[in-house]
């Protein structure tokens, strides 16, 4: 199975055409729930994940399947819908707009997960990416 060297969740990401070389702006690690919003259980938050790989050489050229999983201290999960790749070279790395909002507000971890095909069986890679989901300190009115 591929190996995941990075996760990271951010605002947004420049590719710099001329170096190849990936810019991530605003790393994010707690999303804030204003007052009085509950969004709905998978409803897709507009944030990138980005997944850098590394791959043997046999698996260069062969499909797989990748999603993401948002899994909580309880043991609670969300997963995103399975995405097809298939790498040219030792490295892949994805960049994947939306992540899907948990069942429960609280602290979570974004994990990655990989099957060779939709017979086998899913595959976690140990690493991750730490995300609260929290509700947001409502300001205090300005009274003069």
């Amino acid at each position: 199975m591929p190996h995941c060297y990075l996760i990271a969740l951010t605002a947004g990401s420049s590719l710099d055409q001329q170096s190849n070389n990936i810019t991530l702006f605003n790393l994010v690690e707690q999303v804030n729930i204003p007052p009085g919003v509950t969004p709905a259980v998978g409803t897709k938050i507009p944030l990138e994940i980005h997944v850098y790989l590394r791959l043997d050489a046999s698996e260069i050229g062969q499909p797989f399947e990748m999603r993401f999983a948002l899994v909580s201290a309880t043991g609670l999960e969300i997963f995103t819908d399975p995405v097809k790749h298939r790498s040219a070279s030792p490295r892949l790395r994805t960049r994947t707009l939306g992540v899907p909002f948990p069942p429960a507000i609280g602290h979570y971890n974004l994990r990655v997960d990989f099957r060779r095909s939709e017979e086998d069986e899913w595959f976690r890679d140990p690493a991750g990416w730490p995300i609260s989901f929290l509700p947001a300190e409502a300001k205090p009115r300005v009274t003069h």
